[in-house]
């Protein structure tokens, strides 16, 4: 198979936190052959060579938090037009540097998804995926989409043993999960071996989830509440906690989240991107002009910021400070932090919300190496593949091109050259071609 070399770059070394210049990266077979100076490793007479000069390599990105749009149940297209459009959706992951997906709402749909990029058949980036999110209570009455209701504890053991059956890769759990189908659910998913990840179930709490090891906890679910220090009698309501906290509260979750190894994928950009009444009035962020029709027109149309009042999306642009603060303390305390986005809601484009995430990351307190480790080294390890993440013989040749050193600047990585999926190099003009075909 024809090799693909990378000439002269400097490359990432995400262990040692450290960009080293002139480099030559040699892949083949979906893997990384060769990495070394360009005086020790000679580029294959067979390779595709890639021009490095002033370029850096670095491992490709995992949003570990997106829903893959759309599903063809309730829509006036079948599934075969779900599946196309599904496809187009990715690559727009790709043309942001994204090559793994952590899909947080399943149907059948994703895994035929997930089984047709692994075989070939569909480029985009790996998926991961959860099946129906497990609640007793819908939250909201577009989760009958993907949702499934369990109203019993048996109800909660006999879903979980079906989504391993099924294929999926994860259980979801959600906000109004009684709490006794909460402990079925952990226990059983423990038993199989299925991790659990999502909200925090209203009645456990975040001492509950903590306490159950929750594998990951999602847009920082019920640390408002915990992080709240008024007497315990006043009345709480959704993301006000987060305006009476203290540094020392904030402090105390964190360390007792790494105790725990509960880790957290904080989703700022989304909770940035629901907006006050006041916000809304201003102009949008325009969408970039690569983009398949239909996607465009939902991101228009979304419509994410309804199921929030007006008094919680005050308080959650209040409370962006205090929210920060904890991903900080997450990161200083030595708790798990994975990089997420919860693309498309709230206009947010695929892969080009995890670049924001990332850059909100860096200025919550994170340097863009830690930040980064969250989006490849840490993605690596939390979904049981560690080495991975990194640009070494023998690692997946998932990886991301830019002009200029990110360690020494986050905002590089929107400066995109081009991305290799599976062994694949697409260069960035490529790339918009492929969209604007869509």
């Amino acid at each position: 198979m024809t090799a693909l070399a990378f000439s002269n770059v400097s490359v990432v070394d995400m262990q040692q936190g450290q960009t080293v210049p002139g480099q030559t990266v040699v892949v083949r077979n979906r893997r990384i052959e060769l990495v070394g100076p360009v005086a020790d490793v000679a580029v294959p007479a067979d390779a595709e060579v890639v021009d490095g000069r002033g370029r850096t390599l670095l491992p490709g990105l995992a949003d570990m938090h997106v829903h893959i749009e759309p599903h063809a149940a309730g829509r006036d297209y079948d599934e075969a037009e779900a599946m196309r459009r599904a496809g187009q959706f990715l690559l727009v992951f790709l043309a942001n540097g994204v090559t793994t997906v952590r899909n947080m709402a399943g149907t059948p749909l994703h895994l035929a998804l997930r089984d047709a990029v692994a075989g070939g058949t569909t480029l985009g980036p790996r998926i991961l995926t959860c099946g129906p999110i497990l609640e007793t209570r819908f939250t909201f009455p577009e989760m009958v989409e993907f949702g499934q209701l369990v109203v019993t504890a048996e109800d909660g053991r006999a879903a979980v043993r079906a989504h391993k059956a099924a294929g999926y890769d994860f259980i979801k759990v959600y906000n109004d999960l009684d709490a006794d189908i909460y402990d079925a659910v952990m226990e059983t998913a423990r038993e199989i071996g299925m991790p659990v990840v999502g909200h925090v179930a209203f009645q456990k709490g975040l001492d509950g989830a903590l306490k159950a090891r929750q594998d990951s906890i999602e847009h920082l679910r019920s640390y408002d509440f915990a992080a709240d220090t008024r007497p315990a009698d006043v009345p709480r309501a959704r993301y006000e906690g987060w305006l009476y906290t203290t540094p020392q509260r904030i402090q105390e979750l964190a360390e007792r989240t790494a105790e725990a190894g509960v880790w957290n994928a904080p989703t700022m950009v989304v909770e940035r991107a629901i907006r006050t009444d006041a916000e809304m009035r201003e102009s949008a962020e325009p969408l970039p002009a690569a983009l398949p029709d239909w996607l465009r027109t939902e991101l228009e149309a979304d419509g994410l910021e309804t199921i929030f009042s007006a008094p919680q999306r005050e308080a959650l642009a209040a409370g962006r400070g205090a929210r920060a603060e904890m991903v900080s303390a997450l990161a200083k305390a030595g708790a798990g932090i994975l990089a997420g986005s919860d693309c498309p809601g709230c206009r947010l484009v695929p892969g080009r919300s995890l670049l924001r995430e990332l850059e909100l990351m860096v200025e919550s307190g994170l340097s863009p190496w830690r930040a980064l480790q969250t989006a490849t080294t840490d993605a690596a390890r939390f979904l049981g593949e560690p080495g991975e993440g990194v640009i070494a013989p023998g690692r997946r040749a998932d990886l991301l091109l830019v002009e200029g050193d990110p360690l020494a600047d986050i905002s590089v990585i929107r400066r995109q050259m081009g991305v290799v999926v599976k062994g694949r190099w697409i260069a960035g003009a490529d790339m918009e071609r492929l969209l604007l075909d869509a």
